[in-house]
């Protein structure tokens, strides 16, 4: 995952072309008005060259962007596209051979936004596969993508054992030519935080997911409102509204417009899942920039108390997203992340494990357990390395 690096130049005027990527004549407005030529970087570090091109030739306003915007723009949407038939033909290798092995995934994330959400596939980067398995289909679906050229890929941080316990992946390499990273996911709400902290109902997506038809080929995907909360956290907590933070938000606002869900029913699955703050964080950055229309009364019922408010926008508000600033390195990260859990004492759990975790979660990730195993962890969590 790359990091997201500050930017050199920021837009005065962003917010106003971020609510125009769901308003044509606003979009057409604003290529009229002669933008600086130093968008162009903004945009490509945003991930938002391609979307912007396409909108603009959708619309024929693309002519009115002086041409030393407009040819970078264009450059980026061809890359973005001969990119996003790659992935075009790899999905459809992928959901050929695990159908084969008799394994229906369900598409979640990039490979499912760019297809069903998106305009142009083009519009919507991303860097590998994400699918979600059973555990019991996940045997098959290995020795499938083996055998079509995957080799399985093991991060010294994210050992077998411990992905399967906490609802994490296991990463697929491609070796052939046309071939990426898959993931394939024991669960779509993964990792230490969502462990310690939260109560998804995994049994209720299961059963709300959609079926969908992806590069040709019938799939399998989030319902609409499981989708926002899934983005949500998963930009809050894992990604710390670092990158993609505005483009992590456009995927909301997007489905949202594409697919509109029952508001009512994100905040109550939201609150019984104790992930309310996290997803709160995320709805309310994406009305202020982008708008998000019928969201009120969720975000009415998910907001935290003013104090935590403040805090939370001491760390992420809507100037630090578009600047870029990167939190995800070091005790920062910690602390942002804690202020997210709903219940103080979640946090307190949280908190406690992370710095003294289990004998079982030490084996799990290192190999073994024992005193000098607890000490280089706690100093490794201490200095915000983990």
């Amino acid at each position: 995952m790359r990091a997201w690096q500050p930017s050199a130049f920021v837009p005065p005027d962003a917010a106003t072309l971020l609510r125009a990527l769901t308003d044509d004549a606003a979009l057409a407005a604003w290529a009229a008005s002669r933008p600086d030529p130093a968008w162009a970087d903004w945009l490509r570090g945003q991930g938002l060259a391609a979307l912007v091109c396409h909108s603009l030739r959708r619309t024929g306003a693309f002519g009115r962007l002086p041409t030393v915007l407009a040819q970078p723009l264009a450059a980026a949407y061809y890359r973005a596209a001969a990119d996003a038939e790659l992935h075009t033909r790899e999905l459809d290798a992928v959901l050929q051979a695990l159908a084969a092995a008799g394994v229906a995934p369900v598409l979640f994330k990039g490979a499912a936004l760019a297809h069903l959400v998106y305009p142009d596939p083009a519009c919507r980067p991303m860097g590998d596969l994400d699918l979600w398995l059973t555990a019991a289909e996940m045997p098959a679906a290995i020795a499938a993508l083996q055998a079509a050229g995957y080799r399985q890929h093991v991060k010294d941080a994210r050992p077998v054992e411990l992905q399967a316990r906490r609802e994490g992946e296991i990463q697929l390499a491609g070796t052939r030519p046309g071939q990426g990273l898959v993931e394939l996911h024991y669960g779509v709400f993964a990792g230490e935080w969502l462990h310690r902290t939260a109560a998804v109902d995994a049994a209720g997506l299961a059963a709300r997911v959609m079926s969908v038809t992806v590069a040709g080929r019938p799939a399998r995907t989030l319902a609409p409102e499981d989708a926002i909360i899934q983005l949500a956290v998963h930009l809050a907590v894992n990604h710390q509204m670092s990158y993609p933070g505005v483009r992590g938000l456009l995927d909301v606002c997007l489905l949202a417009h594409s697919h509109p869900p029952d508001w009512a029913a994100v905040s109550r699955r939201a609150r019984a899942w104790r992930v309310g703050v996290a997803v709160w964080q995320v709805l309310s950055l994406a009305d202020e920039l982008l708008g998000l229309p019928g969201s009120a009364s969720a975000l009415a019922e998910l907001r935290p108390a003013g104090p935590r408010r403040g805090l939370l926008a001491r760390f992420v508000n809507p100037a630090s997203l578009l600047a870029g600033r990167d939190i995800t390195g070091g005790p920062a990260r910690f602390a942002y992340q804690l202020l997210l859990v709903d219940r103080a004492r979640d946090a307190a759990r949280l908190l406690g494990r992370a710095l003294w975790p289990e004998e079982a979660w030490l084996v799990a990730r290192y190999g073994r357990a024992g005193w000098r195993t607890r000490g280089a962890h706690l100093l490794s969590a201490v200095q915000g390395r983990i």
